[in-house]
């Protein structure tokens, strides 16, 4: 090993790691290295020429590639290996935060936070060379932490082969290492599928790095979509890899040097590899696809008759969903799959107002030189209720709003994208509870208390803070101020500054995404008072959004029940009803939680008053078929009303009532 290496070896790992990879590399035997060698140089671009010399090295450094090196020539146990890296990212984030240190000062509480305006001239003022060397130290060491921990999840006989694969697509590598979200994903699979794209489609991965990186971390579930009664399926990981990759310059935006995180939304098209390539042929270059949602005629004999949907009897795929109709979310799963065919990320978008469940396109518009997302099929009150959609990446429920935030961070240079998700990598790390006590044999089941320290806490704030300046639309580093107040390490004063932070730089442009941040740090605060004024705060700034509004008071009303002030929680599900009986299903949980109140205090006849002014205020579904009228605030409240009327025994006035409900459904 070089002077020169064993001195950046020191600088990045510390002395430990230097006799470690030092007694690695002496012991591996040399046909050994010639082997990985041999192999790292089979690299080309897809249209061949000179081998990636060196280029392992430039995006995971030397130390980097020596790590991963050390487990390719099966001289290193990839567990020990990962190990070392995570000391590595540790002394890395120590380094970075003393060379920033003067840019990550607590603001001062009444200090609004930066624009996006001032924060382009922050950044470019922050990054001296020292700054930007350290920063990229660190980016390489969260790089090779990240690529460490996957090796390390294969099985162990794999390891070396697997090591030696990544070091021979190293774009692959660095991209797949940075998107990966180890906290929520199964590694081994992941690694399988990588493995599978590595020695089957070896010569178009370079060339498709955010392509088969995406595709690895999204394929390694089964993607499925259940539209209703019906379920369509992916036509499999290398036959959608193929398609966008032969159809590239057909694609409305292409897929090479796009941003992964929102190719997610492109390659989780649940379509068989005959519909994609219909789509592709018939709607190839479609500016909006966002009209292909009305291309589709509504079946309103299914809605208001119930009648079987007649794509349904004539067989259900894209080409017949266009010719006979269908509902809604048959209209939403054709636009979006058409979308995704032709290389626009969308997403299927589902809502509940007080009347019915919807489904609309949410996607990528062309706009000038800078897209922008766009949604069609949002109708009426369904603009004021939030939206969800499924997260490619771990399946689990997100809110909408995150996708316009996201086409914002895929238009970052790369440089900022990379140096973002480097400290939030480095922010999860220091955010990732600690054992105290090692596990005991006698209790397998029970996992060992955990900790965070206040200094990891405020060193992880740092990191998120300097990420969120680099890419101010960076939802996964915005989301670590939630998960910080969740460990208990965030001070009060730190809730309030990030608080103040969320609603300013995010609260106008995505209000559901800036509640769902600040949600878990007012939940986080122990003083039941100050979380009281805390939800206060934020029920005036988005008292005009009934869904966000709602939430806010079912979570007042379920603090003061804990208290056993029953009449302050009357009182909040009491302005639901008053302010936002239609704004969405949780108007049903509060008439139920209020009318509970009433039935401790035996006041059944308060209950039936209740009943009636909460049943008169929800919107009476029209020209819907019963079994999607039956869905609504209206239908639901009016059978509770119907109980209610019967325990004061009032028989033949809820016997009226149930027929004229009965009238209204017909």
């Amino acid at each position: 090993m070089s002077e020169h290496v064993r001195s950046l070896v020191a600088t990045s790992l510390g002395s430990a790691f230097i006799l470690f990879v030092a007694t690695v590399c002496a012991s591996a035997s040399a046909a050994n290295q010639t082997a990985t060698h041999q192999n790292a140089s089979k690299a080309k671009p897809a249209t061949g020429g000179a081998p990636l010399v060196g280029e392992f090295q430039r995006l995971f450094g030397e130390v980097g590639e020596t790590a991963i090196n050390s487990i390719a020539m099966g001289g290193a146990d990839a567990l020990a290996v990962s190990g070392h890296c995570s000391t590595a990212i540790d002394q890395g984030t120590q380094e970075f935060l003393l060379a920033w240190q003067p840019k990550i000062s607590p603001p001062e509480k009444d200090a609004k936070p930066a624009k996006r305006s001032t924060t382009r001239a922050a950044k470019r003022q922050g990054l001296s060379p020292a700054r930007k060397e350290k920063l990229d130290v660190l980016a390489k060491s969260a790089a090779t932490w990240q690529l460490s921990r996957l090796i390390a999840a294969a099985p162990e006989g794999e390891r070396s082969a697997l090591a030696q694969e990544y070091l021979a697509h190293p774009k692959f590598a660095r991209t797949l290492s940075m998107l990966v979200d180890l906290q929520d994903e199964d590694a081994a699979k992941v690694d399988r599928l990588a493995r599978m794209l590595m020695a089957q489609r070896s010569e178009a991965l370079e060339s498709f790095p955010e392509l088969a990186a995406a595709i690895a971390v999204v394929h390694d579930a089964p993607v499925l979509m259940q539209v209703n009664e019906n379920l369509a399926q992916s036509a499999g990981p290398l036959v959608t890899f193929d398609h966008f990759v032969s159809a590239e310059r057909k694609l409305s935006f292409g897929v090479r040097g796009i941003a992964p995180e929102l190719l997610l939304y492109v390659v989780d098209i649940a379509a068989t590899a005959d519909e994609m390539a219909w789509a592709l042929r018939t709607y190839a270059g479609h500016a909006s696809v966002g009209e292909l949602y009305d291309e589709v005629a509504y079946d309103f004999d299914n809605l208001e008759k119930g009648s079987p949907k007649k794509v349904n009897v004539a067989g259900w795929n894209l080409p017949n969903i266009l010719r006979y109709g269908g509902i809604c979310a048959d209209q939403a799963y054709f636009a979006t799959t058409v979308g995704k065919s032709i290389g626009v990320p969308c997403v299927y978008s589902t809502a509940t107002d007080g009347v019915l469940s919807h489904a609309w396109i949410g996607f990528v518009r062309k706009a000038g030189r800078r897209p922008q997302w766009d949604e069609v099929g949002r109708f009426g009150g369904y603009q004021s209720v939030e939206g969800f959609i499924r997260d490619p990446q771990s399946g689990q429920q997100l809110s909408n709003t995150q996708m316009p935030m996201l086409v914002e961070y895929g238009l970052e240079p790369l440089a900022d994208r990379t140096a973002a998700t480097a400290l939030r990598i480095a922010a999860e790390k220091l955010l990732t509870p600690v054992a105290t006590t090692p596990p005991t044999t006698t209790t397998p089941t029970t996992p060992p208390p955990t900790k965070v320290s206040p200094e990891a806490v405020d060193q992880a704030l740092a990191l998120v803070r300097i990420a969120v300046h680099a890419c101010l639309t960076d939802t996964r580093a915005w989301e670590l101020v939630g998960r910080a107040a969740a460990t208990g390490g965030m001070t009060t004063e730190q809730k309030e500054i990030w608080s103040a932070d969320v609603l300013q730089m995010c609260g106008d442009d995505y209000p559901e995404f800036a509640w769902r941040t600040i949600a878990p740090m007012i939940h986080s605060i122990t003083d039941i008072a100050k979380r009281q004024e805390a939800l206060d705060g934020a029920l005036a700034i988005f008292q005009d959004r009934g869904d966000l509004a709602g939430q806010i008071l079912l979570q007042q009303a379920s603090l003061y029940k804990a208290q056993g002030n029953l009449a302050g929680s009357g009182r909040c599900y009491e302005m639901i009803l008053d302010r936002y009986p239609n704004d969405g299903p949780f108007a049903i949980v509060a008439l139920l939680e209020a009318s509970a109140i009433l039935a401790l205090n035996n006041d059944a006849r308060a209950n039936v008053t209740l009943h009636d002014r909460a049943f008169r205020a929800m919107e009476v579904p029209v020209d819907i078929a019963p079994q999607f009228s039956k869905q609504s605030n209206w239908y639901r409240a009016g059978i509770s009303y119907s109980q209610a009327l019967r325990i004061v025994g009032r028989e033949q006035d809820a016997a009226i009532h149930e027929q004229r409900m009965g009238n209204v459904m017909k």
